[in-house]
């Protein structure tokens, strides 16, 4: 009966388990993106921030400044698409993940609920 119990406990963390290695796996990739990200957007806006100094005509500067603010945008867009991705994937598989082990742990339940049972009534018949 204890073994069961046992079986029980550790087949109901599996699906911890999963969704643990879901979550770690989502962090890591958000991390890496915004990382990625945020070293690209510091050279980008060092490389303009030159370019606009060396630049003599005011009206060069004022369109280099629209491009750049086009291509940020653009890029800014680009990461929150991919960063949503990633989340929406996580959620499916840990909804996956939920309506699996929610019918396992059930017929496990069911099942340890019955051995008990039984156990129960073999001890109430011996005492009787």
């Amino acid at each position: 009966m204890y073994e069961d119990f046992m079986k029980l406990a550790q087949d109901s963390l599996k699906p911890a388990m999963k969704l643990a290695e879901n979550n770690t796996a989502l962090a890591v990739k958000l991390m890496q993106s915004q990382a990625e990200n945020a070293a690209e957007l510091m050279q980008n806006n060092l490389a303009h921030v030159q370019a606009l100094v060396e630049t003599k005509d005011l009206n060069e500067v004022v369109e280099m400044q629209q491009k750049y603010v086009e291509s940020l945008n653009e890029k800014l867009v680009t990461a929150a698409k991919e960063n949503a991705a990633a989340i929406e994937a996580a959620v499916t598989e840990a909804g996956k993940i939920f309506e699996g082990s929610l019918a396992d742990v059930q017929a496990q339940a069911k099942k340890t609920v019955e051995k008990i049972e039984k156990e129960m009534n073999k001890t109430g018949k011996k005492a009787a």
